[in-house]
C-alpha cells in the first residue's frame, strides 16, 4: 500500500472527495490549515499535530479551533517551518511533481529543541549560548545575532553579557506559550504535550452548566431516574435538554440519549467523545485508553458472561485491601457493600487499601463507615502506640478508622468506666489545648490540613489539578475545566496537569 504524503495539501485535497458542497467550512480552508477527511462525516484531522474536529458550524473559522483544540500544533505556530508543503511549491520551475519527494522541501520540527540547537552552527555571538536560546524557544536565522521563537515568532537580537534568554523573551514577547509553559517545562524529542501529562485549556462549551449544582438543576423532571439516577450523570459533566432522556455535555457539548440500566454515565462519555478535556481531567487518559480498548475488544469479539457481582465479591473479601479494612475494625457488611459498587461500576477490584477506605467514606457517610467492631487483640507495638494517644481509653474504646479526632468526646468516655472518665477527659482536653510554646492544637492543625487539601472552588471534593503555568494546586477535577484564572494567584490558565495526593 502506498503511503500519502499527507505533508502535501494536494494530496489532503484529495481525501475530501466526499466532503460535502454545503459543509458549513470547505475542504479548501481545511486543507489550508493542515486538516485531511478521516471518511468519517464531518471528521477532519491534522497531519501535524492529529487531533481531530467535528460538528463544525456554521461561521466556524478553522485556524481558531484549531488553535484552541491543539494550542501547540506545530501548523498553528510555526506553519511556514512545519514541514506543510503548498499545493503552488509542489512543482519545480519546469512543472515536475515533486510528490514523491518531499524531504527536499520538508523543514526539521522545530518544536524540538534539539532541532533547533542544530541551526546554531555558525552562531556568532558569545555573550550568550546557543543551548540557553534553543530551550528558550529560539531558533537561529542565520543573519548576525538574529533568533526567532518557533511559538510566537518573536525575532531579538544584539544580545549582550548576561543576558536570560527566557527573561529576554518575557520582557519582549509576555503573551508566547513558551514563555508561559516556562523554563522548568521541556518538549522532549517526539513527545507532546498529551504524553508529558499536560492538557492544554480551553473554555467549555455550555459555561452554565459548569457546576455540578447547576447541572442537578436541570434533571427536575429526569423521567427515568429508576433506569439512570440523575446524579450520576450530573456528576459526569452531563445536563438535562428536555427532550426524551437526552443530556449533553457541558464541555465536549456531545449528545448521549437512549441510556440502559447497564449503562454506566462516565463510560458512555468517554467512548463517545474521548477528547472531551472535562472527561481527560476528571478520569484521566488511562481511563480513556480503557474505554476505548474495551470498546474495540466488544466490537471483536461476542460479549462473555461475567460472573454474579455477589460470587466476585465473596473472592475479593479474601483479598489485601479488604482484609486489612476488616483488621482496622470497620464492619464487614459495609467492605462488602463498597466492593460490590466498585465492581459494579468499574468492574474491577480495589487495588490498595486507601481506595477502599475513600469508597467507605464518600459513598456510605462518616457514620455509617463509622460501624466499626471491636479489633482483633493488637500486638504489643501497636499497644503502645494507642496507649500513647488514647491512655486508658485504649484498652476499651473501639479503634475509630477516621483522619480526624471526634468532634464530641464524651461519646468515647461513655464507653470507659465511670471512676475513669474523669481521667481520661482530662487527657482529652489536653489533646485539644495547644502547648505553652505556641504550636497549634493537634485540632486545629488537622482541620487547616483538610481545608488545605479542599477545592478553592466547590469547597467539596480535593483538589487534584495543578494550573500551568503557575503551579498552583487549588481546584479539584471537577472544577478545574471551568475555570480561566488561577483562584490563587488570577494568573491565565494556558494547561493543567492531573495529580494525585498520597
Amino acid at each position: 500500500m502506498t503511503e500519502l504524503h499527507l505533508e502535501l495539501e494536494s494530496v489532503r485535497l484529495a481525501t475530501f472527495g466526499e466532503w460535502p458542497t454545503n459543509a458549513p467550512v470547505t475542504a479548501e480552508e481545511l486543507v489550508s490549515n493542515g486538516f485531511f477527511a478521516t471518511g468519517s462525516w464531518l471528521e477532519a484531522e491534522c497531519h501535524f499535530c492529529h487531533v481531530r474536529i467535528d460538528r463544525w458550524e456554521y461561521g466556524d473559522q478553522v485556524a481558531e479551533r484549531h488553535r484552541r483544540s491543539s494550542p501547540i500544533c506545530s501548523m498553528v505556530l510555526a506553519p511556514n517551518h512545519c514541514g506543510n508543503v503548498p499545493r503552488e511549491q509542489e512543482s519545480d520551475k519546469e512543472g515536475n511533481s515533486v510528490v514523491d519527494s518531499p524531504a527536499q522541501c520538508a523543514c526539521p520540527d522545530l518544536l524540538l529543541e534539539a532541532n533547533r540547537l542544530e541551526t546554531f552552527k555558525n552562531w556568532p555571538n558569545p555573550n550568550i549560548t546557543p543551548q540557553a536560546l534553543a530551550k528558550a524557544g529560539f531558533y537561529y536565522l542565520n543573519r548576525l545575532d538574529h533568533v526567532k521563537c518557533v511559538w510566537c515568532n518573536g525575532v531579538i537580537a544584539k544580545w549582550e553579557k548576561n543576558d536570560n534568554a527566557f527573561d529576554e523573551h518575557r520582557r519582549f514577547f509576555p503573551n508566547c506559550p513558551r514563555v508561559q509553559m516556562g523554563p522548568l517545562i521541556e518538549f522532549a524529542a517526539g513527545k507532546n504535550l498529551d504524553e508529558l501529562g499536560i492538557q492544554p485549556t480551553s473554555l467549555p462549551q455550555r459555561p452554565k452548566y459548569a457546576c455540578v449544582d447547576a447541572r442537578m438543576r436541570t434533571f427536575s423532571d429526569w423521567p427515568i431516574g429508576n433506569i439512570q439516577p440523575a446524579e450520576a450523570l450530573a456528576q459526569a459533566g452531563l445536563y438535562y435538554q428536555k427532550i426524551g432522556d437526552q443530556v449533553r455535555c457541558f464541555h465536549c457539548n456531545i449528545g448521549l440519549r437512549s441510556w440502559q440500566k447497564e449503562d454506566e454515565p462516565w463510560h458512555e462519555h468517554a467512548k463517545w467523545s474521548p477528547k472531551c478535556q472535562f472527561v481527560l481531567l476528571a478520569k484521566g487518559p488511562a481511563y480513556v485508553n480503557e474505554v476505548r480498548e474495551a470498546t474495540a475488544a466488544t466490537a471483536r469479539s461476542p460479549p462473555a458472561t461475567a460472573p454474579a457481582p455477589s460470587l466476585q465479591a465473596d473472592t475479593l473479601m479474601d483479598e489485601a485491601p479488604a482484609k486489612e479494612a476488616l483488621a482496622l475494625g470497620i464492619d464487614g457488611g459495609v467492605v462488602r457493600n463498597a466492593v460490590q459498587r466498585k465492581l459494579s461500576s468499574s468492574g474491577c477490584a480495589f487495588a490498595t487499601l486507601d481506595e477502599l477506605l475513600h469508597a467507605i467514606f464518600d459513598e456510605a457517610g462518616a457514620e455509617a463507615a463509622l460501624e466499626v467492631r471491636e479489633p482483633p487483640e493488637p500486638s504489643a507495638p501497636f499497644m503502645e502506640s494507642c496507649q500513647a494517644t488514647t491512655s486508658k481509653a485504649a484498652t476499651t474504646v473501639p479503634v475509630l478508622v477516621a483522619d480526624a479526632i471526634p468532634e464530641a468526646p464524651q461519646a468515647v468516655i461513655a464507653s470507659v468506666p465511670a471512676t475513669e472518665a474523669s481521667n481520661v477527659a482530662d487527657q482529652l482536653q489536653k489533646m485539644s489545648m495547644a502547648p505553652p510554646n505556641g504550636n497549634l492544637s493537634l485540632e486545629e492543625e488537622n482541620r487547616q490540613l483538610k481545608d488545605a487539601r479542599l477545592c478553592k472552588v466547590c469547597l467539596d471534593e480535593e483538589v487534584g489539578v495543578v494550573f500551568l503555568p503557575c503551579g498552583h494546586l487549588a481546584t479539584c477535577n471537577q472544577c478545574a475545566p471551568s475555570v480561566a484564572n488561577c483562584p490563587m494567584c488570577r494568573a491565565d490558565i494556558k494547561g493543567f496537569v492531573r495529580t494525585f495526593l498520597s
